[in-house]
């Protein structure tokens, strides 16, 4: 442990600090520490999307432990896991609705991004615009309606007008 944690705070080498906790989590795979150091070491590294299903078992043991520091660090990281992974998504749907022009591409990307966080501005908006592109304007109508509501409670003129307009376009 001593030395994974050496690893990982005074050389500043998450990627030399992850393999040292994997094998304290081999031979034990309910070890609190190694469990909360390998989360933070695959964080660092840039691998959130491993470090995410520790941080969530850091969670858990916390609250067995009644351990509320641990417990407020762990859903602060899940917070911010949720927030990148929905970056990313919401990255990855515009580049392909306006990038590469593939609305039926962009459309599941922007309905995950909801999935997770359903008054998504954003994702709303883009996902009401991929499926008017992609010829389902039945199907955007209804989120038309939903960000015209969102943009008049931002006091978002150029969407409201926007929304709008789509709705009077469509059946």
């Amino acid at each position: 442990m001593h030395a994974g944690v050496e690893a990982l705070y005074t050389r500043h080498d998450p990627g030399a600090a992850a393999p040292l906790f994997r094998q304290i989590l081999a031979r034990n795979p309910t070890h609190y520490g190694a469990t909360y150091q390998l989360a933070a070491a695959l964080e660092q590294a840039g691998k959130p999307d491993e470090a995410r299903p520790l941080w969530e078992r850091v969670l858990a043991m916390a609250e067995g432990y009644k351990d509320s520091a641990t417990m407020d660090t762990a859903r602060a990281r899940l917070a911010q896991s949720a927030a990148a992974s929905e970056q990313a998504m919401m990255k990855e749907g515009m580049d392909a609705l306006y990038a590469r022009h593939d609305p039926a591409a962009a459309a599941p990307l922007f309905r995950q991004v909801l999935e997770r966080n359903p008054t998504h501005y954003g994702a709303t908006y883009q996902l009401a615009a991929a499926l008017d592109k992609a010829g389902r304007p039945a199907e955007a109508r209804p989120l038309w309606e939903k960000v015209l509501v969102m943009a008049e409670g931002h006091k978002d003129q150029g969407t409201v007008d926007t929304a709008r307009a789509r709705l009077q376009s469509q059946p």
